[in-house]
């Protein structure tokens, strides 16, 4: 159950006045919300801010009062994992040495050369190396514990790939998405005109961060460059009637509706080379596209069983 509070409103102005000023300076770190027994401060929702601004610079174009929703659902999920990382370990930790090579992994996709370099990248944008290790330690669990649970449900077809890499023009897509949650046909169809408007005022990754439930959501729904032969039939009908920058209708895919943007599309390498190299990288990608809905729909589902109280 959700009770709203006057703070929330108190919260908004004060992240205007942050925002102009942008300084963490006098801030009154107060409790905003109880995720049963986890807790969720004003703090903590300015340095999610911060997080989510550092992956999509575009949030910066919504309102305060959007960012703050977006910041807080995410801390939610994030939360909710931690309660039920909680029931299986006994704390939320892994080695040091490999939280390092994890963080030095993300600063070298930024093109950032050291670690110094990195923790004033992160200064600069009023955060610090400490909350970083704990969004990664945190993500990284929670994929482990998704895989010891459904990995053993993960069902591919290795001559079906071979088949769809044989059958299919060498291609490639950059896609992003936008997952939004099973309802009835009327519910579904008022979401996507929601969806659509948030689109054409606010971007496609803005509409993401708003409306989601996906993991891609604190990344502006981005997916990255997919081959058109590790996507089902289905997908690949919808993506091949669509120009560069246009998306689909909400399709049903076993975790919810998934609107999906075509950001570019390219050649990929010949079929006929390295195929078994090719098959290997497919059921790869496959696999980790099954463990991802199966995130999602388990995530939402736990999120159900707890108490979530503003104060």
């Amino acid at each position: 159950m959700v009770n709203t509070s006057l703070f929330k409103k108190i919260f908004l102005v004060f992240l205007l006045i942050l925002f102009c000023s942008k300084s963490l300076i006098a801030i009154e770190n107060k409790i905003l919300i109880k995720v049963n027994n986890q807790i969720i401060t004003s703090v903590d929702i300015l340095n999610e801010i911060n997080y989510l601004k550092i992956l999509n610079p575009k949030i910066e174009n919504l309102g305060n009062e959007r960012l703050f929703e977006i910041s807080k659902n995410s801390l939610i999920k994030e939360k909710v994992k931690i309660i039920n990382l909680l029931k299986i370990i006994d704390k939320i930790y892994i080695e040091d040495k490999y939280l390092d090579n994890l963080v030095s992994s993300i600063y070298k996709q930024k093109n950032i050369n050291s670690l110094e370099e990195y923790k004033l990248y992160l200064n600069n944008n009023n955060l610090n190396l400490d909350y970083i290790k704990n969004k990664i330690t945190v993500e990284r669990l929670w994929n482990e514990m998704i895989f010891k649970k459904f990995n053993s449900k993960v069902k591919i077809d290795r001559e079906k790939i071979k088949n769809e890499i044989l059958n299919n023009p060498d291609e490639k897509f950059l896609l992003s998405e936008i997952l939004i949650a099973k309802s009835k046909d009327d519910k579904v169809k008022l979401k996507y005109k929601k969806i659509e408007k948030d689109i054409q005022e606010e971007g496609f990754a803005n509409a993401a961060l708003i409306h989601s439930i996906s993991e891609t959501a604190t990344k502006g729904g981005k997916i990255g460059w997919i081959e058109k032969s590790s996507l089902n039939k289905l997908l690949r009908t919808k993506l091949s009637k669509l120009e560069i920058g246009e998306y689909t209708k909400p399709i049903l895919t076993p975790s919810g509706y998934l609107i999906i943007l075509l950001e570019n599309k390219k050649k990929s390498e010949s079929s006929m080379k390295n195929i078994e190299k090719k098959i290997e990288r497919l059921i790869r990608i496959k696999t980790n596209q099954q463990l991802i809905q199966f995130s999602n729909i388990y995530l939402n589902k736990l999120k159900k069983d707890v108490v979530i109280n503003e104060l």
